[in-house]
C-alpha cells in the first residue's frame, strides 16, 4: 500500500514539475504575407506566404534587397530577421530600416500625400498606431547597437524615399522627446546559407540564393502578452517585411538553472524513496 501511495506522489510531482518546465526552445517562423503587390525573383516553399523571392511591386527583384522571414522564440521573448539584405551596409545610401511593432491592431499605413515627388515625408505616430519601434543606432559603421522605444501619438515616422514604395513605409523613426527609451541592446548578427537557415532555424525559405543575414533582439522589455504585429522595410521601402505574434504566447520565462537543478532533484529523490520502500516490503514478505 505504502508503494503505490508513493508512487502516485511521485507521478504528481513529476507532473508538476514538468508542466512547469518551458516547451522546447527555438525560433517559430511568424512571417505573414504582407499584402501588397509584388515582384517575384523565386519562390517561397510556405504556402501563402510568399515573401522570400520576393520585393515590393517595380522594385529591384534579387537577392540582395529580400527581406525573407520573422521569427519569435516565446522562451527567450527574442525577435530574429532573416533578410538578403545586409544591416550593416547601405546601397546608393539606403540602409535597413527600423522595425516597429503594434500591439493593440491599430496600425494603419498612411497615404502619401499627392504630386510630392520621392524623397522622404514625415507624419505623427497618431495616424500609424504602433507602440513601440526597434531603432537601429546607425550598423553602417559597424555598431551593432539598438534602442526600444515606446511610442506616442506624438512620435515622428519617416517614409521610405520613394513615391513608387510608399507601400512600404514607414522606414524609420525620427527620434524625438516623445520616445521613451524601454532598453537597450546589441543585436546578433550572423550569417547563414538557406540550406542552414532550414536545417539550424528551422525555417524553410526555399533556394532562391544570396547571403542570408540573420539578426536577432532581445524583446524582454517588451509586453507582447496581446499578441504583435512586426513591420520592417529597408529605408528606400524596397521590401516590407510583416510577423504576426498570437496573443499570449510571448509570455514564457526560461528558468534559471537552480530552477532545473531543483526540479530534477526532487524528481530523482522521489524515485529513491519509492524504490527504497519496494525493497523493504519485499522484504517483510
Amino acid at each position: 500500500m505504502k508503494t503505490k501511495t508513493y508512487q502516485i506522489l511521485a507521478a504528481a510531482l513529476i507532473a508538476g514539475v514538468m508542466s512547469n518546465l518551458p516547451v522546447r526552445a527555438g525560433y517559430v517562423d511568424i512571417t505573414v504575407n504582407d499584402g501588397i503587390p509584388s515582384s517575384n525573383y523565386g519562390s517561397d516553399p510556405r504556402p501563402g506566404i510568399n515573401e522570400s523571392g520576393q520585393v515590393t511591386a517595380n522594385c529591384v527583384a534579387d537577392a540582395s534587397w529580400d527581406l525573407r522571414a520573422i521569427a519569435f522564440d516565446v522562451n527567450t521573448n527574442k525577435l530574429m530577421v532573416v533578410s538578403g539584405f545586409n544591416p550593416q551596409t547601405t546601397n546608393e545610401g539606403i540602409g535597413i530600416g527600423d522595425i516597429f511593432i503594434d500591439t493593440n491592431k491599430s496600425y494603419t499605413v498612411p497615404s502619401r500625400p499627392g504630386n510630392v515627388g520621392d524623397g522622404y515625408f514625415t507624419y505623427a505616430n497618431s495616424t500609424a498606431g504602433y507602440e513601440y519601434a526597434i531603432h537601429l543606432i546607425d550598423p553602417t559603421t559597424g555598431n551593432l547597437s539598438y534602442n526600444i522605444a515606446a511610442l506616442s501619438g506624438a512620435s515622428i515616422l519617416q517614409s521610405t524615399g520613394y513615391t513608387q514604395n510608399a507601400l512600404s513605409d514607414p522606414a524609420r523613426l525620427v527620434a524625438s522627446g516623445a520616445d521613451k527609451i524601454v532598453s537597450s541592446g546589441l543585436f546578433n548578427l550572423t550569417t547563414k546559407t538557406d540550406a542552414q537557415v532550414l536545417a539550424d532555424l528551422g525555417i524553410n525559405i526555399g533556394t532562391n540564393g544570396g547571403t542570408n543575414y540573420v539578426f536577432t533582439f532581445d524583446l524582454s522589455s517588451v509586453s507582447l502578452a496581446s499578441g504583435a504585429t512586426f513591420r520592417l522595410t529597408e529605408t528606400c521601402g524596397n521590401d516590407l517585411l510583416v510577423g504576426q505574434l498570437a496573443a499570449g504566447v510571448a509570455v514564457a520565462a526560461v528558468p534559471e538553472t537552480s530552477t532545473w537543478v531543483m526540479g530534477f532533484l526532487a524528481i530523482g529523490a522521489v524515485v529513491v524513496m519509492v524504490r527504497r520502500n519496494s525493497k523493504s516490503s519485499e522484504s517483510v514478505e
